[in-house]
């Protein structure tokens, strides 16, 4: 038997999320982070969503409420572009990301992952055509291309990334 880690029984790697998002974007300090942690823990036990979350981890609808009612300020354009279409291909998406990024600095993407491997909320930080690169709570650092699908996982691409489930922000 070996102990649970932080995190393990958690879903707060979304809130992780957007607190690392607000980071890249805003150059907030590590006094702000925190206090951005505890206003989004607040307005979690505010909407009543705090022990859901705590157990159940976050979905795209008290995402958004975080981003509305607690973000803006730090965040102050998102847009999540393929929202309603979720036959988009991984050369679609991995195009728009680059794009996205390439754009300029203080520009992150908050992306859901999943598969067999993760259920889990990450900030991409920098694309290239061949790797996925995050700065991520639980410490995923990158996923090669080759390794990734916008469909179902296989055993060659276990790794599938959300469009549906994935905001551009700045």
């Amino acid at each position: 038997m070996k102990p649970y880690l932080q995190g393990a029984l958690d879903g707060l790697c979304a809130v992780y999320t957007i607190v690392n998002a607000a980071r890249i974007i805003s150059d907030i300090d590590e006094k702000e982070s925190r206090e951005l942690f505890r206003q989004i823990l607040a307005h979690l036990e505010k909407t009543k969503d705090l022990s859901r979350v705590l157990t159940e981890g976050v979905d795209l609808i008290t995402i958004g409420g975080i981003f509305r009612d607690v973000v803006d300020d730090k965040i102050r354009h998102r847009s999540m572009p393929f929202k309603h279409r979720p036959e988009t291909s991984l050369d679609q998406f991995w195009r728009k990301m680059m794009s996205f990024l390439d754009k300029g600095p203080r520009r992150a993407i908050l992306i859901c992952l999943s598969g067999p491997m993760w259920d889990h909320w990450s900030v991409v930080h920098s694309i290239s055509k061949k790797q996925i690169c995050f700065f991520d709570s639980h410490k995923l650092k990158r996923l090669n291309r080759s390794r990734c699908t916008t469909t179902r996982s296989s055993a060659a691409r276990p790794h599938v990334l959300c469009p549906t489930h994935t905001y551009f922000l700045s």
